[in-house]
């Protein structure tokens, strides 16, 4: 049987909050309203990203790999933006919770997109 990419990339986001947001509630005692924005942006940004990558897919598939580095590149550029709203820096360790998460979505993204190339070729 063969996984569908899109299940394993949404269990493995949800898998990653549920960890994340246990250790930020129940180890380190954090204010969990932080943590949940900081994932709704994420998600938006990732769905966002998810359909940017489908779109460019169907457009100009030949491009998908110099579109995902412009992707990765402006996420960086929003989460930059974004981290002064979020008060990141009031947070004990807070590279840690914020740049794991980050690069797992990253990551994810990464293989989406290798998969969707990986498609195009055998067809």
């Amino acid at each position: 049987m063969k996984s569908n990419p899109n299940i394993l990339v949404v269990i493995i986001f949800f898998l990653t909050f549920l960890i994340h947001f246990s250790l930020w509630k129940f180890v380190f005692h954090l204010d969990e309203i932080i943590i949940v924005k900081f994932y709704l942006f994420l998600s938006v940004m990732f769905m966002m990203m998810i359909t940017m990558i489908i779109l460019i897919n169907r457009v100009v598939p030949e491009f998908l790999g110099l579109a995902v580095i412009g992707l990765i590149l402006l996420k960086f550029g929003l989460m930059y933006l974004i981290r002064n709203k979020l008060h990141f820096e009031t947070i004990p360790g807070y590279k840690f919770h914020f740049v794991v998460p980050y690069f797992v979505l990253t990551t994810l993204l990464t293989y989406y997109a290798i998969r969707l190339i990986n498609h195009d070729k055998k067809q």
